[in-house]
């Protein structure tokens, strides 16, 4: 985590206030990109996260942007949602994507 003492849900949100501001610093991208992940595209362009490690832990942040998902789930709307996962069963997860999406590619 990049700022101790701080829950996930208050980093994320830390690392978005001023995201995409005229007045954000480049110091300030730098780090909040350092956290960014889940960059997948149409998969998940509607939603900001960002992963955290915490010892054997992942922290996985998200929150939903556009308007179209807010306008048709208001309760959403400012929501930062955290999930944990055990690394090594994240690392499996992308390793059984990977092996799908090869054959795919065969």
């Amino acid at each position: 985590m990049p700022f101790a003492g701080m829950s996930a849900e208050a980093t994320h949100r830390r690392l978005m206030r001023r995201a995409g501001d005229d007045d954000e610093s480049e110091a300030d991208y730098g780090l909040r990109r350092q956290f960014r992940t889940l960059l997948w595209s149409s998969t998940t362009d509607n939603v900001t996260t960002h992963l955290f490690r915490e010892e054997d832990l992942l922290v996985i942040t998200l929150e939903f942007w556009r308007q179209e998902h807010l306008l048709d789930h208001p309760e959403d709307a400012g929501e930062v949602f955290v999930a944990e996962i055990a690394m090594d069963e994240f690392l499996g997860i992308l390793d059984g994507v990977v092996a799908v999406l090869d054959i795919g590619q065969g």
